[in-house]
């Protein structure tokens, strides 16, 4: 037989062998498996062909088979199937320190240890590195925490004169609102403690200052009233008269034109006395002052009455009247005009 031929039947034994296996693998109801054949063929050219079986998930310890060729004296590939290598580990999480015995992968050890990682969650390693004596795995957990900070901005009070409104008066033409300072923060917790705090929003709403109207304006003093015009106490006397009118006793009677003059109350004539009805001016050279008088009109229509001589005036020392008569009113002093009269002297 030729070396070709030869090395065939060697190759055809080797994988007869791997069928075998894969055979009985199937009867053990494994969930899956990988095959690799190695043969190596005897001669002077050597033909590598390696088989190596690895089947994982097998029932509910995930034994892992791995299928190691065995070359025996006539040169055919024999598979032995070899168990994975389990390792001694340590995972500390939740403040525990929790000691595992597992083969596979980091991932594979959280599993077995029931210890589920999340999101935000850290590790020291990889899910995927492959377990060893030395393998350590740390989890931390993260939480992260939103919380919100609402500080309260105090509005002003606002003054604003107005002169149009009275000193004293006020009146509130714009209500004051707060304002705010609303902070978002994110809190970030590593096991329990808080490490890291950053702001990732601030929404300020200003305040509405408060206005107040002001009243600046000065009241004015109420007018003092109009004075009312008292008339003077009259200068009276009973006089006894006789049926002309005419006194029935005197000393001496003086005809002559006259007038009437007014003054404001409590005006004093030139003799010191308060001017009132009853005092009349004279010349003090033709009829001396403190003389008590009587006067009626000429013609009897008008009676002026009892008087006494007590001021002087212009129109009497100039001789164009011989009396000028004190009145109470402007509209008196018209009604008598300017008249003859008959001027009595008194005993």
């Amino acid at each position: 037989m030729s070396n070709n031929a030869k090395n065939c039947r060697g190759f055809v034994s080797a994988a007869g062998n791997c069928k075998k296996i894969l055979k009985n693998l199937k009867e053990m109801k494994m969930n899956a498996l990988k095959v690799k054949t190695a043969a190596v063929l005897a001669g002077a050219a050597v033909v590598s062909a390696a088989a190596i079986v690895s089947a994982a998930a097998l029932g509910s310890d995930s034994t892992v088979l791995s299928a190691v060729p065995q070359i025996s004296a006539d040169s055919a590939a024999v598979m032995t199937l070899m168990p994975p290598k389990e390792y001694d580990v340590q995972i500390n999480v939740d403040g525990k320190n929790l000691g595992i015995r597992c083969s596979g992968t980091v991932s594979d050890a959280l599993d077995a240890a029931g210890v589920t990682v999340y999101d935000d969650d850290l590790i020291n390693i990889g899910f995927s590195e492959p377990l060893n004596n030395s393998t350590n795995i740390i989890v931390n957990r993260v939480d992260i925490v939103e919380e919100v900070d609402v500080k309260v901005i105090e509005y002003a009070t606002k003054y604003r004169e107005d002169d149009s409104y009275l000193i004293g008066y006020t009146e509130t033409v714009v209500d004051g609102e707060e304002g705010e300072i609303e902070t978002t923060k994110r809190l970030v917790y590593v096991d329990g403690e808080l490490v890291s705090t950053a702001v990732i929003d601030k929404d300020v709403t200003d305040p509405v200052d408060e206005v107040i109207v002001v009243g600046t304006k000065e009241e004015e003093p109420e007018p003092e009233p109009e004075p009312v015009y008292e008339a003077p106490a009259a200068y009276t006397s009973d006089v006894a008269l006789d049926a002309n009118g005419a006194p029935v006793s005197y000393s001496q009677m003086l005809t002559g034109s006259s007038c009437a003059y007014t003054a404001s109350p409590g005006a004093l004539t030139s003799t010191g006395r308060t001017a009132a009805v009853g005092i009349v001016a004279v010349n003090p050279d033709i009829i001396p002052y403190g003389t008590e008088l009587y006067i009626t009109s000429a013609d009897g229509s008008k009676v002026y009455g009892y008087a006494i001589a007590g001021d002087t005036g212009g129109a009497v020392m100039r001789g164009s009247i011989i009396v000028d008569l004190f009145m109470n009113t402007e509209s008196d002093c018209y009604d008598w005009g300017r008249r003859d009269v008959n001027v009595y002297f008194l005993n």
